[in-house]
């Protein structure tokens, strides 16, 4: 499967804000650690979690490969390592945190949680947020562009072979779900797409991109139109 641009990504991004459910992950996240705990944010980029944790009195890195990616959370004067979740510039043992929100697809997952694992001290927490498998043919971009959910299975780790991968290597690992409701107005959303504020849209050919953005203003002229649709999330989380 090709490489994800991330220069392209961060560009996409710019019609990507944080949802407030979003935002409140990484708060709950935070208020259950001590505080001035060491939190890595793998594949972070803008910075929006890590943000949320500087308030809370915590240590947050943002660990992206990409320059443009992180940009943002630079200019926000948050710590950043440009590096990939499978070869950590970390020593063993050193964050109570290792945090994955939508990033645990970027390379080998197994790699990136050995890695995790690796770094993250005894009785600390690595958390694993991905989409749930019934969340591909479901998806409000899979209602106009047929590809996408061929390609999200293909790159999304089942949640199950992750918890049972995680549980060979901490003592506790759950897994729950969460489904997230969205509402934006037809016409930003449009704009997101055609901007590709989700990576797998780099992977869906041209003329499918061009057909499904057709269909979708001819199912909604009005871009003010307010239209809902879901995220369908899983949540690993381990202790080790």
């Amino acid at each position: 499967m090709p490489e994800i641009d991330l220069a392209r990504l961060a560009d996409g991004y710019e019609y990507r804000p944080p949802s407030d459910a979003t935002l409140e992950r990484a708060r709950r996240a935070g208020a259950e650690l001590e505080t001035a705990s060491a939190i890595l944010d793998v594949g972070g980029g803008p910075g929006h979690h890590a943000e949320v944790w500087t308030g809370q009195g915590h240590h947050p890195i943002v660990l992206d490969p990409a320059a443009d990616m992180t940009r943002p959370a630079v200019e926000r004067g948050l710590v950043v390592v440009r590096a990939v979740a499978q070869a950590l510039p970390f020593r063993d043992a050193v964050f109570d945190l290792v945090w994955f929100h939508l990033s645990i697809h970027y390379g080998d997952w197994r790699g990136a949680v050995d890695e995790a694992a690796r770094v993250t001290r005894s009785g600390g927490r690595i958390e694993v947020w991905t989409l749930a498998a019934d969340h591909h043919e479901a998806s409000m971009l899979a209602m106009w562009f047929p590809s996408i959910p061929d390609l999200d299975r293909q790159r999304f780790p089942e949640s199950a072979a992750v918890e049972s991968y995680l549980g060979d290597r901490a003592p506790t690992v759950s897994l729950s779900s969460v489904v997230e409701h969205k509402t934006r107005a037809a016409g930003e959303w449009a704009a997101a797409a055609e901007a590709g504020f989700v990576s797998t849209l780099q992977l869906v050919p041209a003329d499918e991109l061009a057909a499904g953005m057709a269909a979708f203003r001819a199912a909604y002229p009005d871009p003010t139109i307010q239209i809902d649709y879901e995220l369908r999330l899983d949540r690993i989380a381990a202790t080790l």
